[in-house]
């Protein structure tokens, strides 16, 4: 189980080094852009709307209403007026700050892109549900009449499919956090992938004697 977790601590890690100091200002503003065409395409104009107003009233109320952004910029970029009477500071930092308020800009541009896939994500919530239960129920299901029959549990194919669970929700985790267009579908997808995985690792948990 470590295993997976410092997977998915360096994917984190590696992906916030791109995002913060890699990326060019405007790449996420047109993924973002991109990706909403992509969607408007595969779920039409409503839910499109949805996830962008649902994303942007969480981006509002977290970082532009707390005051966060806005301290955040006279932080790292001083104002003209400082840079006037800070001496060196008017002639030096020009090229510098417009650095910074581009990694700034890129930060929190990557940060909407997360709300909005977040916001995707719980579109299909009520989906995940209707399709887990009856997969936790079959594999209970099965799990008690191999209990019953004594016929064979594997604890190879419990191994993979938890693994395989785990997987796939790393593999989410760093799609979510990734500057790149992201295909809505791949959310269906992963969820039909981890509810078939869960029954198969239920159904194949070790009888107790």
């Amino acid at each position: 189980m470590n295993h997976p977790i410092w997977l998915l601590v360096w994917v984190i890690a590696l992906e916030s080094i791109i995002i913060t100091v890699l990326l060019p200002g405007n790449w996420t503003a047109s993924v973002i852009e991109q990706e909403s065409e992509l969607l408007e395409i595969r779920l039409g104009p409503e839910e499109s709307r949805w996830v962008h107003e649902k994303a942007r009233s969480w981006y509002n109320s977290s970082l532009i209403e707390t005051g966060v952004y806005s301290a955040a910029y006279n932080h790292l970029m001083p104002s003209i007026e400082e840079r006037r009477k800070s001496v060196g500071m008017k002639d030096m930092g020009s090229n510098w700050f417009e650095w910074v308020g581009g990694r700034l800009q890129s930060t929190a541009n990557a940060y909407y892109h997360i709300l909005s896939r977040f916001a995707l994500l719980l579109t299909w919530a009520p989906y995940f549900i209707i399709l887990l239960a009856p997969a936790i129920y079959d594999g209970i299901a099965s799990w008690k009449i191999k209990r019953t029959n004594f016929a064979y549990t594997s604890p190879l194919l419990h191994q993979y499919s938890t693994n395989s669970i785990i997987y796939v929700l790393i593999g989410l985790v760093a799609l979510f956090l990734a500057p790149i267009v992201l295909d809505p579908t791949i959310i269906p997808a992963s969820i039909m992938v981890i509810c078939v995985m869960a029954g198969l690792m239920i159904g194949n948990l070790q009888k107790r004697v």
